[in-house]
């Protein structure tokens, strides 16, 4: 059967998305909303927070509203079973601002996810925002720990609700955040950056939320519908985008988001998922560098292990321009074994993935030239001399 799964990238409370909670309401059949209060639980306005939310549903939509009240892990045993039995009973079940990880830390050890999961089964609606919204998926960013204490990025296990549904995903909600205004705060506030190096570790598709917008799963008529301002990205060996009012079927949206299951290129070093180019550099460990950058390249044929291999030639040009060693000399070890492992693909007749390393290296400010006696490169422009390799020695050539 299955019920209904709305995922809103923002503006849970706002008159734009009124109508959605009506719809959902109505699709329900009930009146009464069951507000879950963990996401918050740990904030000490928790308690006006609540009342802003019974306020909204009140004088918005005429509906009543009763709490699933668990702000800690560590509750009573008494107050773990009434939060789960209320999810348990709610036909209409909202969560939304606040921490996914301190929301996750309740609902995975308290029985309310398991709870959560069979209601949407059982053709329940479960509508997820903003915070909440990132803790549907396998995987959850924790946007706290990253965002604002400057964690290395990194997963966390979600709760999967509609894994027994057979659409496995990973959600991001505040896709198109512009709030950083000089800097990039989309893809929930870590940036573009940030983000595609987790991209790079999934082995499931991405659903991206606007701001403003949701999207809506409905498991009983099978389909997707997109609503709000916004546009709905689905990310995954593709890029598809929906708009306010698209509707597609969901076995389409399995097989799209489907299409990046397969064993993870780069797997994380360490619980952080560090790559292990940039934790071998960390350490000084040039042989592991090497091993791992290679490893890089020769997966590099799908677009995940591609990310991996850009950020890791960002990050050797990084190594470049730090400290006061003369840039060439720090990294020029690393920048050979790449024109290297570039030569041997030119060899191999592997012409895209050659010209993708040179133009990447180009990018990133290392010019490389192909001439009859080998490859040379240079860091920068203008006037200044090429640096090719002589046994231990590095030397300055020109351009013929």
């Amino acid at each position: 059967m299955g019920g209904r799964l709305v995922l809103m990238g923002s503006g849970e409370l706002a008159p734009t998305m009124v109508p959605i909670h009506r719809q959902g309401l109505a699709a329900a059949g009930t009146d009464l909303v069951t507000v879950l209060d963990s996401s918050y639980g740990f904030q000490e306005n928790a308690d006006e927070l609540t009342e802003r939310i019974r306020s909204f549903f009140a004088t918005s939509l005429g509906a009543r509203v009763t709490v699933a009240s668990l702000r800690r892990a560590d509750a009573s045993a008494g107050v773990r079973a009434r939060a789960v039995a209320a999810v348990e009973e709610g036909d209409y079940l909202f969560a939304g601002p606040g921490s996914p990880s301190y929301a996750l830390g309740v609902w995975s050890t308290t029985g309310v996810g398991d709870a959560l999961r069979r209601r949407l089964s059982a053709g329940a609606t479960v509508t997820l925002a903003s915070a909440a919204a990132l803790t549907a998926g396998v995987k959850t960013i924790p946007v706290y720990e990253i965002y604002k204490v400057g964690a290395d990025p990194f997963w966390l296990d979600g709760l999967d609700l509609t894994g027994p549904l057979g659409l496995a995903m990973v959600v991001v909600p505040h896709w198109n955040n512009t709030e950083g205004g000089t800097h990039d705060t989309s893809r929930c506030y870590i940036g573009r950056r940030r983000f595609d190096l987790l991209a790079s570790r999934l082995d499931t598709g991405v659903v991206g939320i606007d701001e403003h917008t949701a999207a809506i799963f409905d498991f009983g008529a099978g389909t997707l519908r997109v609503a709000g301002r916004g546009t709905v990205t689905l990310l995954a060996a593709e890029e598809v985008v929906f708009s306010d009012g698209d509707e597609t079927p969901l076995d389409e949206v399995a097989a799209l988001l489907g299409s990046m299951r397969r064993a993870p290129e780069v797997p994380p070093s360490d619980d952080h998922g560090l790559p292990p180019l940039w934790e071998a550099l960390a350490a000084g460990d040039v042989a592991g560098a090497v091993d791992a950058l290679v490893a890089t390249v020769e997966a590099a044929d799908s677009t995940g292990a591609r990310r991996a291999l850009e950020a890791s030639f960002v990050r050797l040009v990084e190594l470049a321009v730090e400290g006061s060693v003369e840039p060439r000399r720090r990294i020029g070890g690393l920048v050979d074994l790449i024109v290297e492992v570039r030569e041997r693909l030119r060899k191999d007749r592997r012409w895209e993935l050659a010209d993708l390393i040179r133009d990447r290296l180009g990018e990133l400010g290392v010019e490389v030239q192909d001439r009859r006696e080998g490859p040379v490169w240079r860091i920068g422009g203008g006037e200044g001399g090429l640096w090719s390799q002589d046994g231990a020695e590095y030397h300055d050539v020109s351009f013929e």
